[in-house]
């Protein structure tokens, strides 16, 4: 999968080489949005993925709109619960480990590491449907395959649920590098769901719902508080 992924994100290198304009992080986020599509799509077809079948899978998502959105809730509370009694147990030590941590923390889905983007794309509206599309549909689609239809199911053949949760949720955290503190929580979450329901369609609606969110936020402070 890598390899395929490294072939065919040579062209969009050599495109970037002899049209320097191109350069630029909405050409890459399309071209990255492309590349995945490309590789992704022999290893759903290989879990059963059917295309001729889009419109069942639409109406599976359609029917978990509701029990999605629940879950999504549970999972805001839990994660607002689990950060402030992370920064109350830690603040308190006024220890270097303690003190990094907390910075770690904060620094998790800082909203000033996104204004390079976020400024580029306010200056170019027409890029907006699409940026919210990448994040708030494909993104979660493709992750959820990875991650949970493919990997978790593997490991679950492997190993205890909790130990599959565990090891699952942090590997997508560290995926996220500096955000690692708010996505592993919420992939640990997502393997539950998975586990819970036996459907992907939750994961991938509740990790939608979670995107579309911090978007919001983000432009929502960007816009008003600029």
């Amino acid at each position: 999968m890598l390899g395929r992924a490294l072939l065919l994100g040579l062209p969009f290198f050599i495109l970037m080489k002899i049209f320097p304009a191109l350069k630029n992080e909405n050409f890459e986020l399309i071209a990255g949005d492309l590349i995945l599509f490309a590789v992704i799509c022999p290893l759903a077809m290989k879990l059963g993925f059917k295309f001729g079948a889009i419109g069942s899978y639409l109406e599976g998502l359609k029917a978990e709109l509701k029990p999605a959105f629940k879950y999504f809730l549970v999972m805001e509370v839990l994660l607002l619960g689990a950060y402030y009694a992370f920064t109350l147990a830690l603040a308190p030590w006024d220890l270097p480990w303690t003190n990094t941590l907390l910075f770690w923390s904060e620094q998790s889905s800082n909203p000033v590491t996104l204004d390079s983007r976020i400024s580029t794309l306010l200056e170019n509206p027409l890029l907006l449907p699409y940026y919210f599309l990448s994040v708030c549909a494909i993104g979660p689609l493709i992750e959820e395959l990875i991650m949970r239809r493919w990997l978790y199911a593997a490991m679950r053949g492997r190993m205890p649920a909790v130990t599959a949760i565990i090891i699952n949720g942090s590997l997508f955290g560290l995926m996220h590098g500096t955000d690692f503190f708010a996505t592993a929580i919420p992939g640990f979450f997502f393997c539950w769901l998975y586990e819970k329901t036996g459907k992907l369609e939750t994961p991938i609606l509740v990790h939608a719902f979670t995107n579309l969110l911090a978007l919001l936020l983000i432009f929502g402070e960007k816009i008003f508080y600029a």
